[in-house]
């Protein structure tokens, strides 16, 4: 039996979080497209993904409410969309992605209908990660997208020339949850 070589094991979803959010950087699989003028731009899969596998991590800063209400001043509309809010450790935080950086998490649409990933909190060293996480199969050239919550963000409820449908049952934007 020279010459085989033992299967090396997957890591586990987590574990590669860990990996990837450590790294700072994102894993393969995965190209940005811009879809319209509505929804911007989104992740779409080159790979396929299975159930439960780690995705990509919403990657920023993580600021305290100070940093938060200061960046809300000097952010337009657009910007503000990038500040996701999220509990850790009893404390109020937010991931600022606003900053183009060409990580892809920060690209990641709304979907409150058919979702096919959520965010995790992850910790690496101490600090918080947000990453998502496959909740079906993904197959390739399927845009990832999850639900941002029970907000009642207005892409929801418009009509758009592009879309001619409310824009409840589109789902776009890069409008940013509270976990």
């Amino acid at each position: 039996m020279a010459g085989i070589r033992p299967r090396r094991a997957k890591k586990k979803p987590e574990q590669e979080a860990v990996y990837y959010a450590s790294m700072c950087k994102d894993k393969g699989g995965f190209v940005s497209k811009y879809i319209n003028s509505f929804k911007g731009r989104g992740v779409f899969t080159s790979s396929h993904f299975h159930k439960g596998d780690f995705l990509i991590e919403y990657r920023g800063d993580v600021i305290n409410k100070e940093d938060y209400e200061r960046r809300l001043k000097l952010y337009d509309n657009a910007l503000e969309v990038f500040l996701f809010e999220f509990r850790f450790n009893g404390k109020q935080l937010w991931v600022d992605a606003a900053k183009e950086d060409d990580s892809l998490g920060r690209l990641v649409n709304d979907d409150h209908v058919n979702p096919n990933s959520k965010i995790k909190i992850i910790t690496v060293d101490k600090k918080p990660h947000l990453c998502l996480f496959a909740i079906n199969d993904i197959s390739p050239g399927e845009e990832i997208r999850y639900n941002y919550g029970d907000s009642e963000w207005p892409w929801r409820y418009q009509v758009t020339s592009e879309t001619e449908e409310p824009a409840s049952l589109v789902c776009g934007d890069n409008r940013i949850l509270c976990v």
